[in-house]
């Protein structure tokens, strides 16, 4: 990479990392948010649920957020050996049963390929990015956690 590709003001420096730290992620997480702040307040609220057999070996989870009444589905694994059996299903329903008690009112989530697991479950398309991965799309689903009046 060039050392000032596109003409930085003097006293900038430039730096490019292929595989960016933890800590660099988290630290410009922390100024986007604190950007955002001044407008629109952020808070979030991250959770996790974990299910493991009886080894202890992990055989399925769920990351998710909480943010602006809205719950974030980050990821949903299943192992393979427990797909099927409606674990996953499960692991959604927990999810937004906490977000409901939380007071969300919605739910979206992306996925290129469980779209018709979460259509099963509620969930509409509402965006695609097509040829991400390549030769396959990514889908943006959204479900409405709570009636509306």
């Amino acid at each position: 990479m060039a050392d000032n590709p596109t003409n930085l003001p003097s006293g900038l420096t430039f730096r490019f990392e292929a595989d960016p730290s933890v800590d660099m992620r988290r630290a410009l997480g922390v100024a986007i948010n604190a950007f955002h702040a001044r407008s629109v307040p952020f808070e979030v609220e991250r959770f996790g649920l974990w299910l493991n057999d009886e080894g202890g070996k992990l055989a399925a989870g769920l990351s998710g957020a909480l943010s602006w009444g809205w719950l974030f589905v980050e990821g949903l694994w299943v192992d393979d050996d427990w797909r099927g059996q409606g674990v996953g299903r499960a692991l959604m329903g927990h999810a937004e049963a906490h977000a409901r008690e939380r007071e969300c009112h919605s739910a979206w989530l992306d996925t290129f390929q469980a779209r018709g697991f979460y259509e099963a479950l509620g969930y509409v398309p509402f965006g695609e990015l097509e040829d991400y991965p390549p030769g396959q799309s990514r889908y943006f689903l959204r479900k409405r956690l709570v009636a509306t009046s």
